[in-house]
């Protein structure tokens, strides 16, 4: 076992050793000096049967060490009911801010309007009901923001790398996430996208992984009992590409290409030994966590953020060389504390020199949710303050006041040994 993968392991093992709920753990392991004043933020992750969740929980837990709030971390088990109590219950908990992944698109505003109703400030990552925007009325402006990856995007690029490495022809399968999630439907788009610019490559097997290791193992397992002669399997994301590298490496099958999404260590690992895994997207699940702790700090504490600003995608970067791999790992995951400054980040701490570090560009909500053929419902109108921006240019001002705002990038070394030399946004 090399170095980085027992340093998985152990993230993985600490994380599940977690119950339901975990207050106030300090990010360097010791026993924290709680303050029963400060404000709590709830971390609400899906499962702790994938290492990107560990990552997410390390950053969140970080930026809430040094901007000196509370965190309680809960698990609901992908289940949607364990989900919604946990949040009911989060009032009277003393819960103050929360971030969550809603487990489908149908139970977002439920859930949501469970946490605003309390006064509880909210964040949501990766799934959102098609025309629920976080400045509804309804959320009485504790819908801080839908935040996320642009995954069209980025399992487009990925996609796209893993066909040209094989040579732009032969036989793939795709691993899909979980149904009915907006996250799949949108990387499936992606890689659709990127199938109908290689026309000599051949979509032979599509079934979902369940977006673990556990569910996918069986699914590709029959998929390559099916197909035994495909060159690449592109999968929804890098726990299930692992699944999937076992199962090629049982059948000795080296030279098929694997994509997934995530940038954990393990895949990373592969690829900088030279093995199946081709390319993956870094959606610098620590970065992701540690942010979405400060934007609800800021609510909390009454900074100033514009309408166009409550929906973002954050950029990305598809790693698809083994030097990039080594070197992201070199920069994220071996560094101790992360290289992020929390403080910088927050407008509450730092005002106009607010320093995001990776930047972030608005959602226009037509072009997002028309994308996965949602139109807006019919006599719907977007927020007065939402639709005023957007109508006003917002998309571009506010991007590029992100992209002034994103000044230390501690990614950069990385960015410049991947085959395209730039990031999802264009950076480099």
């Amino acid at each position: 076992m090399n170095k980085s993968f027992r340093r998985t392991a152990v993230a993985l093992a600490a994380a599940a050793a977690l119950t339901t709920s975990i207050v106030g753990c300090a990010s360097d392991g010791s026993e924290p000096a709680a303050d029963p004043d400060a404000p709590t933020v709830m971390i609400q992750v899906p499962s702790l049967d994938n290492s990107y969740w560990a990552d997410v929980i390390k950053g969140a837990e970080a930026a809430a060490d040094e901007l000196g709030i509370n965190s309680d971390v809960q698990v609901y088990g992908q289940s949607i009911d364990t989900q919604l109590s946990q949040i009911q219950q989060a009032g009277s908990k003393g819960i103050d801010m929360a971030m969550v992944f809603a487990q489908d698109q149908a139970s977002s505003p439920t859930l949501i309007r469970a946490a605003t109703d309390q006064g509880v400030y909210i964040t949501n990552v990766f799934s959102n009901q098609p025309w629920s925007t976080p400045r509804e009325a309804e959320y009485d402006d504790h819908y801080v923001g839908y935040f996320l990856p642009d995954n069209v995007q980025d399992s487009y690029n990925m996609a796209a790398s893993v066909l040209d490495q094989i040579g732009g022809e032969g036989e793939v399968l795709h691993i899909t996430g979980t149904p009915g999630n907006t996250t799949s439907d949108e990387r499936q788009l992606g890689v659709d996208r990127a199938l109908a610019e290689f026309p000599d490559v051949e979509l032979v097997g599509r079934e979902s992984g369940g977006e673990s290791r556990v569910d996918t193992q069986p699914v590709i397992e029959d998929l390559l009992t099916a197909h035994p002669d495909v060159k690449a399997v592109i999968c929804h994301n890098d726990d299930s590409a692992i699944a999937v590298i076992n199962a090629l490496r049982e059948r000795s099958m080296s030279e098929v290409k694997v994509g997934g999404i995530d940038a954990i260590e393990e895949f990373l690992d592969d690829m900088s030994a030279g093995g199946n895994a081709a390319a993956t997207v870094a959606i610098h699940g620590a970065w992701f966590g540690g942010y979405n702790v400060v934007r609800l700090y800021d609510a909390f504490e009454g900074a100033e953020y514009s309408a166009s600003e409550s929906m973002m995608f954050q950029d990305s970067l598809t790693i698809d060389t083994g030097d990039a791999a080594d070197e992201y790992q070199s920069v994220v995951y071996d560094a101790d504390p992360l290289p992020f400054d929390w403080a910088a980040m927050s407008r509450a701490v730092s005002g106009d020199d607010w320093d995001t570090q990776l930047p972030l560009r608005p959602i226009d909500p037509d072009e997002y949710w028309g994308r996965i053929d949602q139109p807006a419902p019919d006599g719907y109108a977007l927020p007065d303050d939402l639709g005023s921006e957007l109508a006003d240019g917002s998309i571009e001002s506010v991007a590029g006041a992100h992209l002034e705002h994103a000044v230390s990038n501690p990614l950069g070394s990385a960015i410049g040994l991947t085959r395209a030399g730039e990031s999802s946004f264009g950076q480099k």
